[in-house]
């Protein structure tokens, strides 16, 4: 069975996904976002949700919305392809929302490969655009292998070695299409949890394993209120941190965004944009094989590692990125399950910008 994992949610409420995106929506074209770039900012939180992928979902409107009502995001603004050869391509933002970034230049990437087979796009002038996978996984529908990496939402992790924040957590997302199975699609950071699950926690007053985070004196802590004060740990500790690094490097160094010194908290400091880096590539299948065979190759090797004599306690096996479709498809069917925190969160939000509270809320 599918499970919210890392997730302990006290009262719920389930919300239809069209009537979530459409509030959602509502609220982003209140702050003076054009309702396109609404739409698409809606849909990438309320596709995480889904995914059961908490973190990156409408958790994030009260920050995005801050963010667009203190003027650090050009809500007028349009992305643009500023340097263009061949296979790759150099996006600049303006500062515009980071969704409306990610999805044009993972546009790009994917008609850059189209044409030539493989492309390598990065960008500047971005915010945080929510989960990575969602850019990675747009290639799936041409048969495409997608990659989206990102420059983290601020330096939240201490060098290997170093005790204060200087890298960011840096998540890379890869998309590989299958055939009868699920896509194999892996979507994380390089700390053991995204921040926003430690967010998550002190909304919801839960405690956090203490393995997730180090409190501001580098001392693991379960307090999530602590955590958020100090520094993430990195996933197979200086393995994770030298992916962080290039993660990082890959994001921004070629487009000339954002990074170490120069990167900005995006829940601390509110002075201005951003300026995030981010890559988009994508690989055409059908210039390298018979798409067709790939995906029964892809199946059977889907189905090798499925059919492992399984550990104690283990009902199911699972790829990177399995349990989210399901959960996608149980709440897509039955509605999102969301904690009555977040909502009463949103709620407040809707009511500041007086966005009438649509009549499913509770």
């Amino acid at each position: 069975m599918e499970k919210k994992a890392h997730y302990h949610f006290n009262k719920t409420v389930k919300i239809a996904y069209k009537d979530m995106a459409g509030w959602t929506s509502d609220i982003f074209a209140a702050t003076g976002l054009q309702k396109k770039h609404a739409d698409l900012v809606a849909d990438t939180l309320v596709a995480a949700d889904a995914r059961g992928v908490y973190s990156h979902g409408v958790l994030r409107i009260s920050i995005y919305s801050k963010r667009i009502l203190k003027g650090c995001v050009d809500i007028k603004a349009e992305p643009e392809l500023v340097e263009d050869s061949l296979g790759t391509g150099v996006v600049d933002g303006k500062n515009t929302m980071g969704q409306s970034v990610g999805y044009y230049a993972m546009n790009v990437a994917i008609s850059k490969a189209k044409e030539h087979g493989v492309s390598f796009v990065t960008a500047r002038g971005s915010n945080h655009y929510g989960s990575s996978g969602y850019y990675a996984m747009m290639a799936l529908k041409d048969d495409m292998i997608g990659f989206s990496t990102t420059i983290g939402g601020g330096n939240c992790m201490a060098p290997w070695g170093g005790s204060d924040a200087r890298v960011g957590n840096n998540p890379f997302a890869v998309a590989i299409p299958a055939g009868k199975r699920y896509p194999v699609v892996l979507d994380m950071a390089q700390s053991t949890v995204a921040k926003g699950k430690i967010i998550m926690a002190t909304k919801t007053g839960n405690p956090i394993p203490q393995d997730w985070a180090f409190d501001k004196f580098g001392s693991p802590t379960t307090d999530a209120a602590k955590a958020a004060e100090g520094t993430l740990r990195p996933i197979a500790d200086y393995k994770g941190y030298g992916i962080a690094v290039v993660v990082g490097l890959l994001s921004c160094v070629i487009s000339n965004a954002d990074i170490g010194a120069s990167l900005i908290d995006v829940y601390g400091n509110f002075s201005r944009g951003m300026n995030k880096g981010q890559m988009f590539a994508a690989v055409d299948l059908k210039r390298m094989t018979n798409v067709a065979e790939f995906k029964k190759r892809m199946d059977k090797e889907i189905d090798y590692i499925k059919a492992s004599p399984k550990a104690p306690n283990v009902d199911e096996i699972f790829l990177p990125g399995e349990m989210e479709y399901i959960s996608y498809d149980r709440q897509i069917r039955d509605g999102i399950e969301y904690p009555t925190e977040v909502i009463e969160e949103i709620k407040t939000i809707s009511t500041d910008l007086k966005v009438p509270i649509p009549g499913f809320v509770p």
